[in-house]
């Protein structure tokens, strides 16, 4: 198990040095690798959630200057981002917003407040104003119970409107977690106020678990990033309702080959004909990971060990977007957000040494 463990994390290393671009930007996949399948979607692309935590694995394995850069590249490059602070969906490698990519996505901007503030160095300049530009960026688009423009969740497939009130408890756990601690680091008490408007909102869900969206017309079907609110953006107590929500995902979501991000989901990730095809989602290692962490969070360390353990035989080297029931269906491999949860998750069980 040691040496297995041991070339993931010299392979998940080559993948993230391999991520890492010139001029600072972080890709989801290096699609110019021989390795790279040729039957799926293109993911050279810029999503700032992905490089929160890819950021987060590069400092736990050592590889320096990839916060820097990426933040370099953010300031200086990333479309329109020094103007408002604002994150969209995804970024050209050279900072232009990708073309039809227009989904704002809050949730980015916390994942990255999360994994800026987590050291506890003294903030050089360049960070603060990063800082500063994505906690403002939230705020001045918060109207107090909801967003007040409309928003997508982390999967790009869901859509909230002012209109109807409603909120993604996952992009709520995450904004309202990142101006936390951004609040802590710098003491801007806007953020603070916005920060705990949010965490109240989220509060007020009805239900015994908390499900994809609330709003005047609820979508009440559980989401595998539900376990983002045991980690990282834990800004509400591990009481029942969140410990139901953790044992829904079990329940309704864990596969053979891991955790699904909702029921019936269809992406795959290839293509034919300029088409996605559609035939059924597998199960996702970010997923999984992102599980056997919460499990490990919510004092499951042994159930989340044998998860691990058992989970990471699947992989030879690379360790994909997705895997399948089946031989015939492709993934993005490897894909460096799979790679950063899988460093993460090693950390979390004491297997990172």
């Amino acid at each position: 198990m040691e040496e297995k463990i041991k070339n993931l994390l010299k392979t998940s290393k080559e993948v993230i040095k391999n991520c890492s671009l010139e001029n600072g930007a972080i890709i989801a996949a290096d699609t110019d690798k021989p390795y790279y399948p040729k039957t799926v979607t293109n993911y050279r692309f810029v999503w700032p959630r992905d490089a929160s935590f890819t950021i987060c694995a590069s400092e736990l394995l050592g590889i320096k200057n990839i916060k820097e850069l990426f933040l370099k590249w953010l300031i200086t490059r990333a479309e329109h981002f020094s103007e408002s602070g604002m994150l969209f969906q995804r970024y050209d490698t050279h900072g232009r917003r990708n073309m039809g990519a227009s989904q704002y996505q809050p949730d980015q901007a916390g994942a990255l407040l999360w994994v800026l503030t987590k050291t506890n160095e003294n903030l050089n300049k360049e960070t603060k104003e990063v800082i500063k530009l994505l906690a403002d960026g939230i705020c001045k688009n918060w109207g107090g119970k909801h967003f007040n423009i409309d928003t997508y969740d982390l999967w790009e497939e869901r859509r909230t409107f002012p209109s109807l009130e409603d909120n993604f408890s996952y992009t709520l756990a995450a904004c309202s977690f990142g101006l936390k601690k951004a609040y802590e680091k710098l003491g801007d008490n806007k953020w603070l106020k916005v920060s705990q408007e949010m965490k109240k909102t989220l509060e007020e869900f009805k239900g015994d678990y908390y499900c994809r969206l609330w709003g005047k017309i609820p979508d009440k079907r559980i989401d595998a990033s539900v376990l983002g609110l045991v980690w990282p953006f834990n800004i509400l107590k591990k009481d029942k309702k969140l410990l139901n929500s953790i044992e829904i995902v079990k329940k309704k979501l864990l596969t053979e080959q891991g955790i699904k991000r909702y029921e019936n989901d269809e992406y795959g990730g290839r293509v034919e004909n300029l088409s996605y095809c559609k035939k059924g989602g597998g199960g996702w290692p970010i997923l999984t990971f992102w599980y056997i962490i919460a499990l490990s969070e919510i004092g499951q360390k042994e159930e989340s060990k044998k998860i691990f353990e058992k989970y990471i035989r699947k992989f030879e080297k690379y360790i994909p977007e997705q895997l399948f029931d089946n031989n015939i269906q492709e993934s993005v491999s490897p894909l460096c957000w799979s790679h950063s949860m899988f460093i993460i998750a090693s950390e979390k069980l004491g297997y990172l040494k």
